[in-house]
């Protein structure tokens, strides 16, 4: 088997348990924050691809992950994303936010 059909196979593997542990009541959230580091890179992969359409993201995401609808995890998430240990955070976040206002014409 090769090395990126093995890490598809775990990469469906922690989505499913993913999607188990938050099947139950009270999710353990050091489970889910466990699981989405290692996640990370598929789920980007899938968020940034052109599998669904930008405007479509702000529901399917959630409903992919519904762990995303816990402001923890979102931040939890931000700072993945961001990692906050980098030199460039300040530069990113500034980056972000002009190409965010940009895309939807605020000043």
């Amino acid at each position: 088997m090769s090395a990126e059909k093995d890490s598809l196979i775990m990469q469906a593997r922690h989505y499913k348990t993913l999607q188990e542990i938050f099947k139950k009541t009270k999710p353990n959230k050091d489970a889910v924050h466990q699981i989405l580091d290692l996640e990370f890179e598929a789920r980007r992969a899938f968020i940034d691809s052109d599998a669904m359409k930008e405007e479509d993201r702000p529901t399917k995401i959630p409903n992919a992950y519904p762990c995303f609808k816990d402001l923890h995890h979102v931040m939890s998430e931000l700072q993945r994303i961001l990692d906050e240990d980098s030199i460039t955070y300040v530069d990113e976040v500034k980056k972000r936010w002009e190409d965010f206002c940009a895309k939807w014409n605020m000043p």
